[in-house]
């Protein structure tokens, strides 16, 4: 289910900006301006009949092109209002968006909600009938 969802935020971010996205880690000469895409929390939860439920806290890097310091300012506010305002990933509900810009780097946050059914291998209880002839005296 996580490549799905990486695949489903590939897709929205190429929606909003059309570069390259990198998944967990930033190979060495990588390609500016690039996304990145990062998982730093997860909450499962069991639901009933086998159904799980988790939430997912990503954290999406945008790597501006090389410019002056008030350029990529501006590049990741204008890309970050973009993000807050068109991204979606396909078949999961996002949440809790939030931007901030550190070290000239748009660091986008948001939550993901989805649910998964896992098919139960353990035995269901069955009931059993018991038929005892019993003399009565």
């Amino acid at each position: 289910m996580i490549s799905e969802l990486y695949k489903a935020i590939a897709e929205g971010l190429k929606e909003v900006k059309n570069c390259r996205v990198y998944r967990e880690d930033v190979p060495q000469n990588f390609k500016v301006p690039s996304f990145m895409v990062t998982i730093y929390d997860q909450e499962p939860s069991r639901g009933i009949n086998g159904r799980l439920k988790n939430t997912v806290s990503l954290d999406v890097l945008y790597f501006p092109e090389n410019g002056g310091r008030a350029e990529l300012q501006e590049e990741c506010w204008s890309v970050g209002q973009e993000l807050t305002r068109k991204f979606m990933a396909p078949g999961f509900k996002i949440k809790n968006r939030n931007l901030k810009i550190e070290d000239n780097v748009l660091h986008f946050q948001f939550d993901v909600d989805y649910r998964e059914f896992r098919e139960d291998s353990t035995p269901q209880m069955q009931s059993m009938i018991q038929n005892a002839d019993v003399k009565e005296e």
